[in-house]
């Protein structure tokens, strides 16, 4: 399971997943989760799968926005709790995945907690890892520092963030 967030979140989790050893085979099934309105990264994940020709393979499932940019604290809550329902039914309706892969955006925060949730239920064996945005180089970003203790492997692309942050796991440039 990958989490593509707006912008530059898909170009980077979609470069790092064309740059593993192994691509990405026509017998892994794959489910991408896209916040609502985000029709750019749908395309770019579509795209994605039909250079690969395992468009059979994959599934695209949409959850609410945690949050908009500029939103207001106020209403943050609320739709967090929309996010979080959403990523819920992705995870049950999407299969559940061995894997959940994140890089940075808002959602990412609770989908990692629906994961974890359903380890400390004992529903699913799902590992998370978290790949910090190519673009941090000083400091993690928020979903970055919320994650930092949470899930199972985390990844910077930075040195210098290696050294501040121990757990952290540094292999050179992902992306």
């Amino acid at each position: 399971m990958l989490l593509l967030g707006s912008g530059g979140h898909t170009a980077e989790m979609l470069l790092l997943l064309a740059s593993l050893s192994s691509s990405p085979s026509q017998h892994v099934r794959r489910t991408y989760i896209v916040t609502s309105g985000d029709t750019l990264s749908i395309q770019k994940a579509a795209a994605y799968e039909n250079v690969l020709c395992t468009s059979r393979n994959c599934s695209i499932r949409i959850v609410p926005r945690a949050r908009r940019v500029g939103q207001s604290w106020l209403s943050t809550p609320w739709d967090c709790l929309l996010c979080l329902a959403g990523c819920f039914r992705a995870f049950v309706d999407g299969g559940v995945p061995d894997v959940l892969v994140c890089n940075g955006p808002g959602s990412a925060v609770l989908m990692v907690l629906v994961a974890l949730g359903g380890r400390f239920l004992g529903l699913a064996k799902t590992r998370t890892l978290y790949v910090e945005s190519f673009a941090r180089t000083r400091s993690l970003s928020l979903s970055g520092k919320l994650l930092y203790p949470l899930v199972d492997r985390f990844f910077v692309q930075w040195p210098k963030l290696k050294e501040r942050y121990p757990r952290a796991e540094y292999r050179g440039i992902l992306v």
